[in-house]
């Protein structure tokens, strides 16, 4: 069902929208950029054109919605910036002697071996210790791997 604006009935209440449908932004817990558009648009035409919003609040509102954009898309670009720190960092492991938890068995806790290979599944980097793949984000220690005692 699509939701119409609705202008306020109460002279006094101009510029309140009230909505009428179902909210298809039900359960949700934030306004995204398309949400906050929608509802400008909405009260920019529910406006009484004898009493329009002040040119301060029209500017407050865009103010407003470029902050929310700019918030965005800062939050993807940190985003992107992790990802490429966790692959830069991942060639590091390569020969380390590492201790990761083990999630198929959470009985033992962790296992610790030499990192043979680094693999990346999807965007996320994966060791290989003993033929076993293993997030690195299970790493819990690392360090040079242990010498081999020699017989004198």
């Amino acid at each position: 069902m699509i939701t119409t604006p609705i202008a306020a009935t109460n002279p006094s209440a101009a510029g309140n929208i009230v909505y009428a449908g179902a909210n298809p932004s039900a359960g949700r817990t934030t306004l995204d950029s398309a949400d906050f558009m929608k509802l400008m648009i909405a009260q920019l035409s529910a406006q009484d054109p004898m009493n329009p919003m002040k040119d301060t609040e029209f500017i407050s509102q865009m103010a407003n919605f470029t902050a929310l954009e700019n918030s965005r898309t800062l939050s993807e670009s940190f985003k992107s910036f992790a990802t490429q720190q966790t692959l830069a960092a991942a060639p590091n492991f390569m020969g380390r002697y590492v201790t990761v938890n083990d999630p198929n068995n959470p009985a033992q806790g962790s296992i610790s071996g030499i990192v043979d290979s680094v693999v990346l599944n999807g965007t996320a980097p994966s060791v290989i210790i003993g033929g076993n793949s293993y997030p690195t984000r299970l790493i819990t220690a690392m360090g040079i791997p242990p010498v081999a005692a020699t017989g004198n």
